[in-house]
């Protein structure tokens, strides 16, 4: 029976469930404004996913996960809308860097974002260690 399922079931999908012959990634947007501020809206897609509006509380991590095609490149971005603010960009497009402008590898398929009132943070590995820390990205204006 289970040679009879991989037989017609469609090749996409056997890999898109397991990611087989492929990576797994995960892109985390978590909103870490004030408490007191206005709300956050999101809204992220890649070419082939539309990921829809979000409005995350404080603190609470909005987050995705997909296949990276053997032969292929992915690419999502955001759209942010904070107080009167807004700023879109690329959240993934490498699969050792996360956003292919980053200078330090990202050995752990986790893309993890923070949105701050002065800007984006993306988690940064330490080389030597395994540590991180978040690095300001990107302002707001």
């Amino acid at each position: 029976i289970f040679l009879l399922l991989i037989l017609v079931t469609p090749p996409y999908l056997l890999l898109a469930k397991k990611c087989f012959l492929s990576n797994k990634y995960e892109v985390h947007v978590i909103n870490n404004l004030t408490s007191d501020s206005p709300h956050l809206k999101i809204h992220c897609a890649s070419k082939n996913d539309d990921l829809g509006y979000h409005y995350p509380a404080i603190y609470e991590d909005f987050n995705w996960s997909f296949c990276q095609p053997v032969f292929g490149k992915t690419l999502y971005f955001c759209h942010f809308w904070w107080n009167l603010k807004e700023k879109s960009f690329i959240v993934f497009n490498d699969y050792q860097f996360c956003v292919s402008d980053s200078t330090i590898p990202n050995p752990k398929n986790n893309c993890k974002w923070e949105v701050r009132p002065d800007g984006f943070y993306l988690e940064i590995h330490n080389t030597t260690g395994a540590s991180s820390y978040m690095y300001h990205y990107l302002d707001w204006s």
